[in-house]
């Protein structure tokens, strides 16, 4: 699978804490194919943004919040440019 196909089935969804999750491991396997278990939950949108402007692909993560009950709950989105 490449890093474009997975982008394109994340786009326009808001990941929040699990498919977030999901959609970074599925990310960062593709792009670096590690021999042990990472931990990629310190991977911000940031780091992400960089790696897609690095690599050339026309898409962008943003962060933001949903406001859900008495909390607001944080989710990315993933758009293509």
């Amino acid at each position: 699978m490449s890093l474009s196909k997975i982008l394109k089935r994340y786009t326009n969804k808001k990941l929040f804490e699990m498919e977030r999750e999901k959609f970074k491991e599925e990310f960062f396997e593709e792009l670096f194919d590690p021999y042990l278990p990472v931990d990629y939950s310190y991977r911000t949108t940031i780091f992400i943004n960089a790696i897609l402007e690095e690599e050339n692909l026309p898409f962008v993560v943003e962060a933001d919040y949903e406001q859900r009950g008495l909390q607001k709950e944080k989710y990315w989105t993933i758009r293509e440019l």
